[in-house]
Formats: C-alpha cells, sequence, structure tokens
C-alpha cells in the first residue's frame, strides 16, 4: 500500500508544490476551493476535517491537500466499483457521519455541563487521600535454596562483595542484571511479610532471607520517602478531562436507558467442546 501510495504521490507532488505559496497565503474560508483534480474540487474545508491543523498551518494544509490529490488520482483511475466494495463506501459514509454527529452532540452536552472547580478539588483530594504514604527505594537478591542465601549474606556481612556485584552473578529474580535495583516502592505495593521486615531496616541494612514463593529473598533498604504529592494546578487538567468523560459516559448511559434498542443479531455460539482423546493405545 505504501509503494501505492508512494507512485501516486511521484504524479501529484509536481501539482502540489506549485500551490505551496497559494496554500500558505489562504485564509480558511470553509468552503474555499484550493484546486481541481480532472475537474474534482479540493477543498479547504476537506482539508481542515482530515486535519484540524490545516486551518492555521500552511505547512500541514500543503500535506493534507497532497494527500487529499492522491486519493482523488487513485479513485478516479478505478474504472468500476464492485457491489461488495460499494457497500462498504456507504457504510463507511454512514459511520463518519454518525461519528461526526456523536462528535458535536457531546461537545454540546459537555458545554451545557461544565464541570465545577469544587468537583475538580474534590476529586483531588481523593487523589491524593489514596497516594501511599511512604516509600522505600529497595534492592533484592532471590536465590533458590537456604545454603545460596546463607552465602549471599555471609559475603556481604564479610565485605567481600557488594549488594550489586553479589545481585548481577547469583540472582534469579526481577532487575538482577541491574543489581537488583527495584526502585521505589510504595507500600501498598508489598505483602505484609516483607513490609514488616523493611519498616524496621535503617538506609544500608540488609535483611533476609524472606520466603517468597518457591524461592528466598535477601532485601537492602537503600532509602525512604514520604513521596512528593503533586500540586493542584498540575493535575487540574488531567481531573477536569476525567470527570468530564466520566459525565459524558454517564448522558450515553441514561440516553441508552431511555432509548429502545433492538438486538437483531442472533446471540453468539459457545465453540464447540473438543472430544477427549482416548489416552489408551489402539
Amino acid at each position: 500500500m505504501d509503494r501505492l501510495f508512494s507512485g501516486a504521490l511521484r504524479v501529484a507532488r509536481p501539482l502540489a508544490k506549485s500551490l505551496t505559496l497559494s496554500l500558505a497565503l489562504s485564509c480558511a474560508a470553509q468552503a474555499q476551493v484550493v484546486l481541481r483534480v480532472d475537474g474534482h474540487p479540493i477543498t479547504l474545508e476537506e482539508a481542515e476535517a482530515v486535519n484540524p491543523q490545516a486551518a492555521d498551518q500552511p505547512q500541514v494544509r500543503q500535506q493534507v491537500v497532497e494527500q487529499l490529490v492522491q486519493q482523488q488520482l487513485l479513485a478516479d483511475a478505478l474504472k468500476s466499483v464492485p457491489p461488495q466494495a460499494q457497500a462498504r463506501i456507504e457504510a463507511g459514509q454512514k459511520n463518519l457521519r454518525r461519528q461526526a454527529l456523536a462528535q458535536l452532540s457531546a461537545e454540546a452536552f459537555l458545554q451545557a455541563h461544565p464541570i465545577s472547580q469544587e468537583a475538580i478539588r474534590q476529586a483531588y483530594e481523593k487523589h491524593i487521600a489514596d497516594l501511599p504514604t511512604r516509600q522505600y527505594w529497595l534492592r533484592w537478591i532471590v536465590v533458590k535454596t537456604p545454603e545460596e542465601a546463607k552465602r549471599v549474606l555471609d559475603a556481604l556481612r564479610g565485605g567481600k562483595q557488594t549488594f550489586t556485584a553479589l545481585a548481577l552473578h547469583h540472582s534469579i529474580g526481577q532487575n538482577a542484571e541491574l543489581g537488583g535495583a527495584l526502585g521505589w516502592q510504595s507500600e501498598q505495593a508489598m505483602s505484609a511479610e516483607v513490609l514488616g521486615v523493611v519498616r524496621k531496616l535503617q538506609p544500608g541494612q540488609v535483611a533476609g532471607p524472606i520466603a517468597l514463593g518457591e524461592n528466598l529473598a535477601i532485601i537492602q533498604l537503600v532509602a525512604e520517602r514520604t513521596p512528593p504529592k503533586p500540586d493542584f494546578e498540575q493535575l487540574k487538567p488531567q481531573i477536569e478531562q476525567q470527570l468530564r468523560q466520566a459525565a459524558l459516559q454517564a448522558h450515553v448511559q441514561e440516553l441508552a436507558k431511555n432509548a429502545k434498542i433492538d438486538n437483531l443479531a442472533p446471540p453468539a455460539q459457545a465453540a464447540p467442546a473438543k472430544k477427549m482423546e482416548s489416552s489408551h493405545a489402539q
């Protein structure tokens, strides 16, 4: 497909380049025809529908118009449209119209129901309350047997090797190649057993072995902190967008509740169960 469009691009590029100056100077008059391809008009409105930035960015506008030229050239080269393809085209046109109307409806609803500053502030306070109150920067070494755990602990206590070096050579756990570094971990992310051990450590201290499923873990606390909390202005746009999406979703659900929706599609059938093969030799 890329090669197909690149061929059309070679045909269309001289024409599109010749229009660079006129496109750069043109205003975004919605029905303004910027060029014609064998009599077919291509308008600024069509370009802006493809990419809204085409309205005020001449370079983007030129690229979009060039793309529309390619599409028109290919469309004109098609001598006939098979019935199935025509049905897909008509369905696509219907879907595009539905999508555009839905977007207009959503924008109208959100404009009529703006999110209040109080609602944003309440959502922010809840988000802050849910943040972890304490974080721990951890490393770990995961081994399979108590004997291996003892050898690692002896090496650490004897100062023969650093925790990072031992993790690199002995750990089978996550991030062994990074010296067992786990980074900042919240209290909520740790099991009760691990958290109970970590809380008793001072930065630099090591504890273990701790049962970790079928394996054993040796943990080092590197640092601890109260995590920084983002301020209101930093999170406000994100929270407002989430509240807008939630309000719109609730609106759609209310519309669905009051609508008559007839599901005419046949119910999906479960896949037939596979026959169990006999384990006896034939």
